[in-house]
This record gives C-alpha cells, structure tokens and sequence, in this order.
C-alpha cells in the first residue's frame, strides 16, 4: 500500500487542529443526542445522522419547554458551535499572510480566517462543551427525568 502524499502544502500542525476540531465536534453532538435523549427516549433515534443544524434546532426545542433549564445554556452554546462548524466546511483555502494555508470562512457575515490558534480554540470550546453536556447527561440521568 502507498502511503497517502499530499500534494497541498499545508501544514501538520494546522492539518491536526482542524482534525481535532472536527472530532471534538463530533463527541459534543453525540453527548447533546444523549442528553436529548434523557428528556425524550426517541431523540437519539430521530436525530442519529440528523444534519447538524437539525439536531442543534431539535434539541432547542426540547430545552424550551422548561421541564430541564439546565439544558439551555448547552443548547445555546450547541447552536453557536454548529454555525462555526459549519463556517469551517464552507471555507475557502487561501494562502494568507506569511504564506501560510489557512480556512477563509464568513462567519455571521463576516470575514473570518481560521488561523490554527483559532482552530484550536474552537477545539478547545468543543471539548468544554462536551464536557458540559456529558456532566449534565450524568446529573439528569440520576433522578428520573421522564414521567
């Protein structure tokens, strides 16, 4: 087997934080499916392969009716988390300055490039989020949350 080569240049570390992101997207969606799952048993089953934007609105919705508050601050910060997301797949790659090959996104109308510290902050408030979500699932999952 030959080894995959790539013929972009990029760089490693940039290449790796954007993995990271990415990843640590993916563990936070699935901890606010299970923890949507806590409120309404079918969610996990409604929303599995979901679009992202789908599952952020579902899972608002079932924080809205107020049964579980402690849920709207994850749904919030699940909701800002996808838009970036979804700014980051929707980049364009530019050459910025300094040479470097960076994400060109368009966040909330403006332009934003995705410098590998960004993309590491990103990172960084997708591993808090999931954190958060899977403290809560945990909290929720220990008194009985549905009737």
């Amino acid at each position: 087997m030959i080894p995959y080569q790539s013929r972009i240049p990029v760089q490693d570390s940039y290449l790796k934080a954007v993995g990271q992101a990415f990843y640590n997207f993916a563990t936070a969606e699935w901890s606010v499916v299970y923890l949507g799952s806590l409120i309404s048993p079918s969610f996990v089953t409604r929303e599995s392969g979901a679009d992202f934007g789908v599952v952020a609105r579902e899972f608002a919705l079932l924080c809205d009716t107020g049964r579980f508050p402690e849920c709207t601050d994850i749904s919030r910060r699940f909701a800002d988390a996808t838009a970036k997301r979804q700014d980051i797949v929707r980049s364009i790659p530019i050459t910025a300055s300094g040479g470097a090959q960076i994400l060109d996104g368009s966040e909330a109308g403006k332009d934003t490039q995705w410098t590998e510290a960004e993309v590491l902050a990103f990172a960084e408030e997708l591993q808090n989020l999931d954190i958060a979500a899977n403290s809560l699932y945990y909290k929720l999952k220990g008194r009985s949350v549905n009737p």
